[in-house]
């Protein structure tokens, strides 16, 4: 059962935040919409199979291998890795983590805080929660949209058969709140956690396309947690039991390793 002190924190981060995730809420829905608006019909996929073939190498792998504009199931996939679902995601994530912790220290509200008989643990656990239950909402929200789009157009596609999408976006993005909230537990001003956050999620994902398509670097794909989360493998193949696995000791270690930091750091 979450402790009733942490619950508050949580509920503070929702008055804080509720507006933000609402709009991006809505827009990630109306997105995943469009998808299934563009996304090929089963009688087009050959069709599109010859236009990928001329495409080059490197725009080709960047977009997944031909399931992924060749087949509806391909172009739905590409939907959770399109760049606009990845940066509302990092987006929450990121503003919670810095807003929570090291927000709290710059804006000098965190001393009021600490004030009162609440472990410093639990800020770092309200914060965990809050940008998980975020991410809920908003993997949820482009769910809900692609699964509108199913069922207005008929693509062949339940929406039940890509709900393991959205779930392994949530992980996904779980495994950078640990990260995040790390850079926060360190900062003193939201500004840096923004900016180290920032730059590591970025420099991630360019570190795994750039391992797709120049083999001098492809040993370094495994360094990146984008390489553990491939939407047109999973449509594909199935979810890699090592992938959520992994994924989730990165989020339970950068919680964990926040809240002890936070826990015994001079405010």
């Amino acid at each position: 059962m979450i402790d009733r002190r942490a619950r508050a924190l949580v509920v503070r981060h929702w008055r804080q935040h509720r507006l933000a995730l609402l709009v991006m809420a809505a827009g990630l829905a109306l997105f995943e919409f469009v998808i299934t608006r563009v996304a090929p019909e089963p009688g087009q996929t050959g069709f599109l199979g010859g236009l990928l073939a001329l495409l080059p190498p490197q725009v080709a792998s960047f977009v997944g291998s031909e399931l992924a504009l060749a087949s509806p199931r391909g172009v739905l996939a590409f939907g959770y890795l399109h760049p606009f679902f990845l940066a509302l995601l990092s987006a929450w994530t990121i503003r919670v983590a810095a807003s929570a912790l090291a927000g709290e220290i710059g804006r000098g509200t965190m001393d009021l805080l600490a004030a009162r008989p609440v472990p410093r643990w639990a800020h770092a656990l309200a914060a965990w929660l809050a940008i998980a239950a975020g991410l809920a909402v908003l993997a949820g929200a482009a769910w809900g949209g692609m699964a509108v789009g199913l069922r207005v157009r008929s693509l062949g596609v339940a929406p039940g058969q890509i709900v393991v999408l959205p779930a392994m976006a949530w992980l996904l993005f779980m495994s950078w709140a640990g990260v995040a909230l790390l850079a926060s537990a360190l900062g003193r001003e939201a500004g840096s956690a923004i900016a180290w956050t920032s730059g590591i999620i970025v420099v991630s994902f360019v570190l795994e396309f750039l391992a797709r398509v120049w083999p001098p670097v492809a040993w370094a794909r495994p360094l990146t947690l984008f390489a553990y989360y491939r939407p047109q493998d999973i449509v594909r193949d199935g979810v890699a039991a090592a992938d959520p696995a992994l994924l989730a000791v990165v989020s339970l270690a950068g919680f964990g390793a926040a809240a002890a930091i936070f826990q015994r750091r001079d405010l």
